[in-house]
């Protein structure tokens, strides 16, 4: 129903072409996004563009993995797509968000942290890597998290931690004072999972993990707005925080952009907002069957080297976690620190226009 709306028949018409360009959609794609299944299938479709954009030849020639991404250079793998889910099902529309944990040991190897572990563990019992038409090739799983409402802004750090067994935290935990990085066994919580899935050799069958923050409609609206198609009156403001590539930055740099606006749209060098702007490739150090990184390049990837993980993106701009807000074209621009106040405003005003809306079906209240 929200994609019928005008502020989402963008995302809409986007999301429709490319379930069209899947090379063989499984036979319940339709039904499964109409259903309980809709992020599921969100994420397959935005993998496709992402992949396309960046010259792949994608195809679907088995129903498992999900796709086979091959380049003109030779390099070729599987791709396996799955959703982190909520222990208890949610409406994920207009849901009340879940908020970052405060205590960063809980951010990193808390409950985000052990649905990554249970999620990406489940895939790997399925053994992939053993069907013939994948043995002995690179296999990666691409994770898109939706475990609770809203908690893709601020989980990043909680795959990092499951995978890398890493966390970080400010010395005296305040200000800007030297950032502290402290390893982890175990996850919290009673089931004590293995933290550090990339730390030894137990999984080499799993070449990488491909994560993206932004597997959300406020995505598939961007793409097509900064492409060119009509705004429908409205304005879409993106706000959230870059990322900080100070060494010792533990916070981002916050942003507040109009998706039409000039300075937005110079972000990426294309002139538009690219669908691997979030996309990121966390590597397996023990992979049997490594993850050519030329063969997604317009990903930000992650290694491990001489003892220590490094990061290399891109693009110079990386947006570490973001939200779209709609709005009236009318309506003034709101800045960063201007947002609570702005978001207060627009929220009692769709109270009072819903009200109105129910005087009118009903005028007896």
């Amino acid at each position: 129903m929200l994609l019928a709306q005008p502020s989402h028949l963008n995302g809409a018409w986007v999301l429709n072409q490319l379930y069209l360009s899947m090379p063989r959609p499984d036979r319940n794609w339709v039904s499964d996004f109409q259903t309980g299944n809709f992020h599921t299938r969100l994420w397959e479709a935005q993998l496709l563009a992402s992949f396309r954009e960046q010259g792949l030849l994608v195809t679907q020639p088995e129903e498992s993995p999900d796709f086979r991404i091959e380049n003109r250079l030779g390099g070729a793998a599987w791709v396996e797509a799955v959703t982190a889910n909520p222990q208890m099902p949610y409406e994920h529309f207009n849901a009340r968000p879940v908020f970052q944990p405060d205590a960063t040991e809980e951010l990193f190897f808390g409950e985000a942290a052990v649905r990554f572990a249970k999620t990406i563990g489940s895939k790997l019992q399925r053994r992939y890597d053993q069907l013939p038409h994948v043995q002995g090739q690179p296999f990666a799983l691409a994770v898109a998290d939706f475990h609770a409402p809203s908690s893709m802004v601020w989980s990043r750090q909680a795959l990092l931690g499951y995978l890398m067994g890493l966390g970080a935290a400010r010395a005296d935990g305040v200000g800007r004072s030297p950032m502290v990085v402290h390893q982890k066994r175990h996850l919290l919580g009673a089931s004590s999972f293995p933290a550090g899935l990339f730390t030894d050799d137990r999984h080499s069958e799993l070449s990488a993990i491909i994560f993206t923050n932004a597997c959300t409609l406020g995505k598939f609206n961007r793409i097509a707005l900064s492409r060119g198609m009509t705004d429908r009156g409205l304005r879409f403001i993106r706000y959230g925080t870059f990322f900080d590539r100070n060494p010792d930055a533990l916070d981002g740099i916050p942003f507040c952009l109009d998706v039409q606006g000039k300075e937005y749209l110079s972000l990426w060098p294309q002139g538009y907002e690219p669908w691997c702007a979030e996309l990121e490739v966390i590597h397996n150090p023990f992979a049997q069957h490594p993850l050519p990184e030329a063969l997604i390049p317009e990903a930000t990837h992650w290694f491990r080297m001489h003892d220590e993980w490094i990061c290399r993106s891109h693009y110079a701009t990386s947006i570490l976690s973001s939200r779209t807000l709609i709005q009236n074209a009318s309506d003034p621009v709101p800045t960063y620190d201007s947002l609570p106040e702005h978001l207060y405003r627009l929220a009692r005003r769709a109270i009072e226009e819903a009200r109105t809306r129910t005087r009118d079906r009903d005028p007896s209240g």
